[in-house]
């Protein structure tokens, strides 16, 4: 794709505009998404980049994928004593937060910031969460009336993470500025004026949001481990992940995330822009297609196997990203020690694609060799993904001509980010196809997106993320006994058959596991992507730096 003069200087115009600051003062992050609320209530991995700015989190991952306590004062395990295996199953496990962390507005963050969030998570009239680690909770307690900086989780069920999170949430609200309105209805929570404008307690205080443009943040001088050294960070959302890159080589903008580039976008930036360094860090991304398991077509695990069969993935790997990325067969990416290598595997065979198909009832139509399914309908699907990211718009291409050719007319029918991930993927509102990736962390256990309980709908306010659809009852019962388990071993075994299980029915099929690409400009010190869910680049901003 070739950005015209004019465009291109509209690019450069707009981004280099007098909103920012001098560079010693100001780091500009570009990202191909913007998103559609910033706190809980949004799917979005963009908001996320933001929060790790806006927020002080429990415990993030560190580039060595180790968890760093932040908000509270040490991480619970049974050896030293804050956690408690308790008689019927159950457990106590008890933290304290660190002293010295504020609202933006003055407030001192306490327990009962962290009691109040649970409560407003958990209560079942609140929309759009998963609570499937707050419903193995009993009750979050405010431990000393003396001392409010205590609070103490009791656990009803084992929980293998139960010390890794209070109640499996990074972020924490302020009551203060919430509970009000939760209290008066806990369902327009999400609706609250806080979500687009949050008071955060992390580095940088919220400034402003002009939708469509960038959101700016500035350093917050109460921050307890160290006054920022960059005084305003800008997040500019830039949608086409080509223009973006175009930004990224103009110095328009200092480092990127979410960008949506591929490998030949960053081997590109390398070549013209030595002054950028190109991250390439090791991840649990898995890019895949889900099905959606309520079309009649699809809910045949033949016509799924036959879909896997039509595509060369392999090619796909090697052509669009020079053979770096390593073919899917699961969803638990090689680094994560509980992927499993012996799962059935779908090789690109279009003869065994077309046999699949005449099996489920599909024969060809001799007028041009669409299949027609036994009523005599013609078999057309669409594919949703992200508009304006150029790997999966090529993705898309090469899998419509592999399902052409045996016999399925394939749409492309792309949705700005916010939404295809905010509102069609989370309300399973995509036909048939949809393409796009998730990042897991190495304590994810695969119940929220693959147990039939997570199915999100209107009567369960869209709360899961199986938008497959997906039903089966052995899987059901594995993450039911993985999420018991406290032992490692035990519970890598009975995600490797998980694995076994989803790879046979396969509700979505994987294509591929990619690494977390990032770009940072070599003057900006202290960048440490993790490749991990959660903990995006700006999660350490306040250690960064510029030196040039």
């Amino acid at each position: 794709m070739r950005l015209l003069p004019a465009l291109v200087a509209l690019v450069f115009v707009t981004l280099s505009a007098p909103l920012f600051s001098a560079p010693s003062e100001t780091v500009v992050i570009g990202m191909a998404q913007e998103p559609d609320t910033l706190g809980r209530f949004s799917a979005m991995s963009a908001a996320r980049v933001v929060e790790n700015a806006l927020f002080a989190f429990v415990a993030p991952y560190t580039e060595r994928w180790t968890r760093q306590p932040v908000l509270v004062e040490r991480l619970p395990t049974i050896r030293n004593g804050l956690w408690e295996l308790l008689p019927g199953g159950k457990m106590r496990v008890r933290w304290q937060v660190r002293h010295g962390f504020t609202w933006q507005d003055g407030r001192p963050v306490t327990a009962s910031d962290f009691r109040f969030t649970y409560a407003m998570l958990r209560h079942p009239l609140t929309p759009g969460v998963s609570r499937f680690v707050l419903d193995k909770i009993d009750y979050v307690l405010l431990a000393d009336p003396k001392d409010p900086y205590a609070f103490v989780v009791q656990w009803k069920e084992r929980y293998p993470f139960a010390g890794s999170l209070p109640f499996g949430e990074q972020v924490v609200f302020p009551r203060h500025l919430l509970e009000a309105g939760f209290l008066k209805d806990p369902a327009k929570v999400p609706l609250h004026p806080y979500w687009r404008a949050p008071v955060g307690n992390g580095p940088y205080r919220f400034v402003e949001w002009v939708p469509g443009s960038h959101i700016i943040l500035e350093a917050y001088p109460r921050f307890p481990l160290g006054i920022p050294r960059i005084r305003r960070v800008v997040f500019r959302f830039i949608l086409d992940s080509v223009t973006l890159q175009t930004a990224v080589l103009a110095g328009a903008v200092d480092a990127t995330e979410i960008n949506g580039f591929g490998i030949q976008q960053m081997v590109e930036i390398q070549r013209r822009a030595p002054e950028v360094v190109a991250h390439y860090t090791p991840s649990l991304r898995w890019e895949r297609i889900n099905f959606n398991l309520d079309n009649k077509w699809l809910r045949d695990p033949r016509v799924r196997h036959a879909i896997a069969h039509a595509i060369d993935r392999e090619t796909i790997v090697r052509t669009l990203f020079e053979g770096k990325y390593q073919v899917a067969h699961s969803w638990l990416a090689p680094r994560h020690p509980a992927h499993n290598p012996r799962v059935k595997q779908y090789g690109y065979d279009p003869v065994r694609a077309r046999a699949l198909l005449a099996e489920a009832g599909f024969a060809p139509s001799p007028d041009d060799g669409i299949l027609r399914d036994r009523n005599g309908k013609r078999v057309e699907m669409s594919i949703m993904s992200t508009a304006g990211n150029r790997d999966r718009e090529q993705i898309e291409q090469v899998i419509q001509e592999q399902l052409q050719a045996v016999g399925i007319d394939l749409h492309i029918e792309n949705r700005p980010a916010s939404i295809f991930i905010g509102v069609i993927t989370r309300r399973r509102e995509f036909p048939h196809l949809a393409l796009y990736s998730t990042l897991f962390s190495l304590e994810s256990l695969g119940y929220e997106g693959f147990h039939s309980d997570q199915i999100p709908s209107a009567g369960n306010n869209w709360e899961g993320f199986n938008v497959m659809g997906w039903r089966n009852l052995e899987n059901d019962r594995l993450l039911e006994q993985l999420t018991l388990e406290l032992e490692d071993g035990r519970r890598f075994r009975l995600l490797k058959r998980q694995q076994e299980i989803f790879a046979e029915d396969l509700p979505a099929l994987p294509l591929f596991f990619s690494m977390s690409l990032t770009t940072a400009r070599r003057g900006l010190r202290g960048i440490r992507p993790t490749g991990l869910f959660g903990s995006f680049l700006p999660w350490n901003a306040y250690e960064w730096s510029w030196h040039e």
